[in-house]
């Protein structure tokens, strides 16, 4: 709740909407909002809260207004109390322009903003502002005194910039500072290993009995001494470090199997809109290249490859295309595979919704003829993609399937991302469900998809390279496999290893833990042996 400063006639509408909210009575606290901003239009809360009632009434368009709305007198207003709310608001739309120019007009010696300076940093580094992120965690650091959360955001920083080192610095001070922070240490651990190996691990042990038992800390440290255990060469605890970790947070997620097969289902089944051919590259103004699949399969690795391309813009994993579906379809549309309202998208133009996503990006693609957009959940999108932007590319990297799963199971995502991804059974069925999906998209996607092995780019990397620059419609490069020589930031779980030359070193990885993950094998073969292939 925003605690605001208000004349009596102001803190009369701000209580009755409150009280309506309680009773679930959503059209009243409208008009109670409403009434404020027809006395004080220059006040932040009453936005915040109408684009929340918008939302709840799956109003995209109005609910987006209001929080440009409140974007604009947070930074008018110098509301600095506010601006953490309104950043995290301005995120649910994907509007990182609106973002960056919101926390770069406050005043960042305010108070009220060093005390919000951890968040503000996150929503900069989520943005993908890891520069700007890093330059105001230097201002802010000369003014708070040090804390394990700020000097964690630093490091995040740090790593996606690639300034390695720097970072497990700075993840060490945030540890001295708070010796028992969960998520400190699972995130040098996946970070870069310890010299010598298995020094961290008491210390993650330790950490581990200040924490209770099924807590999400003890979920991320279990992760942690899984990492640390593996570089020890000690893969049974490891093992056991791990298969406790993926329970916990399985627990906390409760995926639905069976709901997310009929997600399948229904793109399998049905697409809406009549696929055209595809357009010649550099026919249609910037051409997309989405780069597509499971995660931690080698999509950060193509992008750092084809990002090595003069005329190749990368900007990262984009929620553009989402947005612009939402705002064009004035529906909160949640992505093709968790999407249950298609009605919501009868009578979608689905040109308008490739020029909104154009438009969005705009600003970022700065002339180059064509640009990646490597958003993993893209994937359960290529329908809608291919009739919104037929110029577009679309790549989809598989990798053989025990280490496809296999890197899924070890990697605690963020954000609850990727639920499947804690279980065998769940692993196996979304494993079936994404290689069935990628056989469709290129049975129907009249040439402009292409799967790409993450084995052939690793093992026969100009040969594959040659392929994959011929269907984008671009001519070869020199360096491009060279991806130490890719400066620009990296925000994914791969941040860290994408800064080492291409290896080998992935192939096969699930070997190390045959005797362990072989259920899953046995559900991968039967899979196979089902469907055939």
């Amino acid at each position: 709740t925003l605690t605001m400063t208000m004349n009596p006639a102001l803190q009369r509408h701000w209580n009755e909407a409150n009280h309506h909210e309680r009773a679930a009575d959503l059209p009243a606290p409208r008009a109670c909002y409403e009434a404020m901003l027809a006395i004080a239009p220059k006040m932040v809360g009453p936005h915040l809260r109408l684009s929340r009632l918008a939302q709840i009434a799956d109003r995209y368009v109005e609910a987006r207004h209001h929080a440009l709305q409140a974007g604009r007198v947070c930074a008018e207003a110098q509301d600095a109390k506010s601006v953490g709310f309104v950043s995290l608001r301005l995120l649910a739309f994907a509007e990182d322009a609106e973002i960056v120019r919101l926390i770069r007009s406050m005043d960042w010696s305010d108070r009220e903003v060093l005390q919000q300076a951890a968040v503000l940093a996150q929503h900069l580094w989520l943005v993908g502002q890891h520069a700007l992120a890093l330059e105001f965690l230097t201002h802010v650091g000369a003014r708070v005194k040090p804390n394990a959360l700020l000097c964690h955001t630093r490091a995040n920083a740090l790593r996606s910039l690639g300034r390695l080192d720097e970072a497990t610095e700075h993840y060490e001070y945030a540890l001295r500072l708070n010796p028992s922070d969960a998520y400190v240490h699972r995130t040098l651990a996946y970070h870069q290993a310890s010299r010598p190996p298995g020094i961290r691990v008491p210390r993650v042990e330790a950490a581990l009995r200040q924490h209770a038992d099924g807590s999400p800390e003890s979920a991320q440290l279990r992760y942690a001494l899984f990492k640390e255990l593996d570089a020890a060469d000690q893969t049974g605890p490891a093992w056991a470090a791990l298969e406790a970790g993926a329970a916990r947070v399985r627990r906390t997620l409760r995926h639905d199997r069976d709901e997310e097969a009929r997600g399948f289902e229904r793109l399998l089944r049905s697409n809406p809109w009549d696929i055209p051919p595809a357009v010649a590259a550099g026919s249609a103004g910037p051409v997309p290249i989405f780069i597509v699949g499971m995660p931690r399969t080698g999509t950060t690795l193509l992008d750092r490859v084809l990002g090595n391309h003069p005329q190749v813009a990368s900007l990262g994993e984009r929620n553009d295309f989402d947005a612009a579906t939402s705002e064009v379809s004035d529906h909160f549309y949640k992505g093709g595979l968790k999407e249950s309202q298609w009605e919501k998208l009868q009578g979608l133009d689905p040109a308008k919704v490739g020029a909104r996503y154009l438009e969005r990006l705009a600003p970022m693609i700065a002339g180059h003829g064509y640009f990646i957009d490597k958003n993993p959940q893209n994937f359960f999108n290529v329908g809608l993609i291919l009739r919104a932007l037929p110029q577009a590319r679309i790549i989809c990297v598989r990798r053989d399937p025990m280490d496809a799963c296999f890197s899924n199971l070890k990697e605690p995502f963020e954000g609850g991302a990727y639920p499947y991804s804690y279980a065998f059974e769940d692993l196996a069925a979304h494993h079936r469900g994404f290689e069935a999906l990628m056989g469709h998209w290129e049975a129907s996607g009249r040439g402009a998809v292409r799967a790409m092995d993450y084995e052939a780019l690793v093992q026969a990397g100009d040969d594959t390279l040659q392929g994959v620059l011929a269907f984008c419609g671009l001519a070869p490069a020199a360096g491009m496999l060279d991806i130490t020589a890719n400066a620009s930031p990296v925000s994914t779980a791969s941040s860290s290893q994408v800064r080492s030359p291409i290896h080998t070193g992935g192939i096969g990885a699930w070997k190390r833990y045959a005797p362990q993950l072989e259920p899953l094998g046995l559900m991968l073969d039967a899979q196979r042996a089902v469907h055939g292939g």
